[in-house]
């Protein structure tokens, strides 16, 4: 297998930098043949993992060095390849991807895991979602996608100056905290209409809806609970009405699964998904901004490759 490298050097304000630095010299002790591409900007591990993919024929495996966004950038790039496999060391502030699919969280297990595959050519099948929306028609994400109140927080604490600072400390998590109680009381939710496999459902003030592969989200949060990366089915669960003081009971529910009790929140699974909010909503995709609007998001099952994936 022809083995890559994409680095983001900008994930969690330059731990990947030093988690590769770590890295590199077992690569080189152990023999393993390898090309590393460093990424300069938002969106060129895509470009880069695209053009790996469009330009090898043989068994590829690309791994990403950094958190979801830029696994989220590699998977876009060439998930879609039969012959590429996509790996993680997960270098991040959230690192869902690999709680999803069953990587290992620590790099240096991350990168033995991957090697003793590559070895023996163990790449194992899972689900890939795919989405389309006014601001991305064709777009692809690993874990999940939604609109409303999440995508609104991601949306604003991703473009804050302070992320940058809090994950100098490993806090960079705490933004999502400010701007989820600053803003509990300044988003106004709004209606939904949702379309799960041909059943119609209508929300009023709903305050967001989230499409989920596999369980977690916003950096270990549970918010699909019973879903699994490769089971076919897209896993949608909706936050109705509810009062302000009790969303913040909600996310933190939401770190074991315990949300799906309450009374507003409503959990539907299928193949094919529309969401159609009455305003123009933020939509994420894996965390990052996906434009606004509606939005019609659907699983191919078995169509991702992935690498590294820790045995049951």
């Amino acid at each position: 297998m022809n083995l890559y490298f994409i680095i983001n050097p900008a994930a969690k304000n330059g731990r990947s930098v030093s988690i590769w630095k770590q890295l590199q010299p077992l690569l080189d002790r152990e023999g393993i043949i390898y090309q590393a591409y460093w990424t300069t900007r938002k969106g060129e591990g895509k470009e880069i993992a695209r053009r790996i993919g469009e330009e090898s024929v043989e068994p590829t495996v690309i791994a990403a060095v950094g958190g979801d966004g830029t696994v989220h950038e590699v998977v876009n790039g060439a998930g879609s390849f039969p012959h590429v496999a996509i790996g993680c060391i997960p270098a991040g502030t959230g690192n869902d991807f690999v709680r999803g699919f069953r990587l290992a969280r620590k790099p240096k297990q991350a990168l033995r895991q991957l090697i003793d595959d590559v070895r023996f050519g163990k790449v194992l099948a899972f689900d890939l979602g795919r989405f389309a929306s006014r601001a991305v028609p064709d777009g692809v994400f690993a874990n999940s996608i939604g609109c409303g109140f999440d995508a609104h927080i991601a949306r604003t604490a991703n473009r804050s100056k302070w992320k940058g600072r809090l994950n100098r400390f490993g806090l960079g998590s705490l933004i999502y905290v400010f701007y989820l109680v600053r803003d509990l009381f300044r988003y106004q939710p709004v209606d939904l209409d949702i379309c799960v496999d041909g059943q119609n459902y209508s929300f009023l003030k709903a305050w967001m809806a989230t499409v989920s592969n596999h369980p977690y989200y916003g950096g270990g949060m549970r918010i699909a609970p019973s879903a699994q990366a490769d089971d076919g089915l897209l896993h949608v669960t909706v936050v109705g009405p509810m009062p302000r003081w009790k969303i913040l009971a909600l996310f933190l529910t939401v770190f074991w699964g315990g949300h799906v009790r309450m009374k507003e929140v409503c959990v539907f699974t299928g193949r094919n998904v529309r969401i159609r909010p009455a305003a123009p909503v933020p939509i994420h995709a894996d965390g990052e901004d996906a434009g606004e609007g509606e939005v019609f998001a659907w699983i191919e099952p078995g169509r991702l490759r992935v690498i590294g994936v820790k045995t049951r």
